[in-house]
């Protein structure tokens, strides 16, 4: 994530400076940035989880039975697994047909599918680390007592 925090800065700043002292650009920079930001958001989002770094909105739980908490935890799991399978195969596919057709980034002399391959692997990533988060909260000794 840092690697692509800094490449999309480095990029971003180089670009602006030859912009408006230099009159000139690099054509390729909106879309490097624009991948490296998608890079580090399909990775920083299982990175968020794993460091429960994420928002908690907790104003309708507080107010629930422990057992209902437990349930509405175990609803929102099970429905954030649902949207990474259904992100892991939509992007899959996505990739696979990019390999297909074997053009590559408009910009960038790379194959399209090796800048958009990190889809499925973020949203594996996301899933794995939900699961870990769920085993936390739901193993057998139970939850503590302000873990989600």
């Amino acid at each position: 994530m840092a690697v692509a925090l800094a490449a999309m800065t480095i990029v971003t700043f180089v670009q602006v400076i030859l912009r408006y002292v230099f009159e000139a650009g690099l054509v390729w920079s909106l879309e490097a940035s624009t991948y490296s930001f998608g890079w580090l958001v399909l990775i920083g989002m299982s990175y968020g989880v794993r460091t429960r770094a994420h928002i908690a909105v907790d104003l309708v739980t507080r107010r629930l039975s422990p057992e209902a908490g437990r349930r509405l935890a175990l609803f929102a799991l099970a429905l954030s697994l649902v949207y990474c399978a259904l992100m892991i195969y939509g992007s899959a596919v996505f990739v696979d047909r990019l390999m297909t057709l074997g053009n590559d980034a408009r910009d960038i002399p790379v194959p399209r599918w090796v800048l958009t391959g990190i889809m499925p692997v973020g949203f594996s990533l996301l899933a794995f680390r939900l699961l870990q988060a769920g085993w936390r909260y739901f193993r057998p000794a139970g939850p503590s007592a302000a873990e989600p």
